[in-house]
């Protein structure tokens, strides 16, 4: 859970814990409890519960409970497989492959459910102008970003991966307007990244940020953000199965978008250069065009 997390990251008073601990216990319960209801409950004072939020980074208590009244209704949303955990010990290789692809299908559904219209529209719209587009992120999914980018190269989109910490600094550093910046964070709050978001700002350089459903420091800083699919724990898990396909999704959506701009070209180009360079054969006869 996204809020959990940002709570662990927090220092709380003993008081304040007793709050924290009631709250998460309480779960959807909370939707009907006023303030002083839940200062009653935890023999403490309503102020601390403004406190709390203040800590998380809401301007009220309001604010945080709507937060996180909309976390659990997501997270609680009908989902067949477990994103964290999608197999256990006791399954066979055919359910923990059902499990695997059936959690990859919902990924997708659940990713094109988050996607808003105008976000994927002014996104398109930043990188169709932009000279040079500068990606930014860490571990496998910067192996996602560099698939993208040769996608992009074929129809002279110029895109840079800035995967190691002072590559990145410098890359940033270089950066203008005439540049665009996507910066990819499951969390959002991703210290290195975050580092990067606000050399960027200074520069100017208009950011795209690939990130969790959260109010993150992230999404704010950006001019506009994706949301990935933000059922997976941040550290308990077997692997990254549904945030990594979540990327990919958007990263080829954004591909997608672009290509069409100048479709007929787009694909013609492709084509030629395919059967120049391509020198693969199938002995599958539907594949193979020769």
């Amino acid at each position: 859970m996204l809020i959990t997390h940002k709570i662990e990251k927090v220092h709380f008073s003993t008081s304040e814990a007793v709050i924290v601990k009631y709250i998460l216990e309480q779960g959807e319960k909370i939707r009907d409890m006023s303030v002083s209801y839940i200062a009653q409950q935890t023999y403490t004072s309503a102020p601390l519960l403004i406190r709390i939020a203040k800590k998380l980074g809401y301007s009220g208590w309001n604010a945080f409970k709507e937060d996180y009244l909309k976390e659990l209704e997501y997270l609680y949303s009908s989902q067949e497989v477990d994103a964290s955990i999608p197999f256990v010990v006791s399954d066979d290789f055919m359910t923990i492959a059902h499990n695997i692809s059936t959690l990859e299908i919902e990924t997708i559904q659940d990713t094109i459910s988050l996607l808003d219209h105008d976000h994927l529209y002014k996104a398109m719209r930043l990188l169709r102008d932009t000279e040079e587009i500068d990606i930014y992120g860490v571990s496998e999914k910067v192996l996602l970003a560099q698939l993208f980018a040769e996608k992009m190269f074929f129809i002279h989109k110029h895109t840079h991966i800035c995967s190691l910490p002072g590559d990145a600094k410098v890359q940033a550093a270089m950066s203008n307007q005439k540049h665009c910046a996507i910066l990819i964070s499951y969390s959002g709050q991703t210290e290195f990244v975050l580092r990067i978001a606000h050399m960027l700002k200074e520069k100017k350089t208009p950011m795209i940020a690939i990130t969790s459903i959260a109010d993150n420091e992230l999404s704010r800083l950006a001019d506009v953000a994706l949301r990935i699919s933000s059922r997976e724990m941040l550290h308990t898990k077997i692997g990254d199965f549904a945030s990594s396909t979540s990327v990919k999704c958007l990263l080829d959506i954004l591909y997608g978008c672009i290509f069409s701009l100048n479709y007929k070209k787009n694909l013609d180009e492709k084509i030629n250069i395919a059967k120049e360079i391509d020198d693969r054969i199938s002995g599958f006869e539907y594949i193979d065009e020769e």
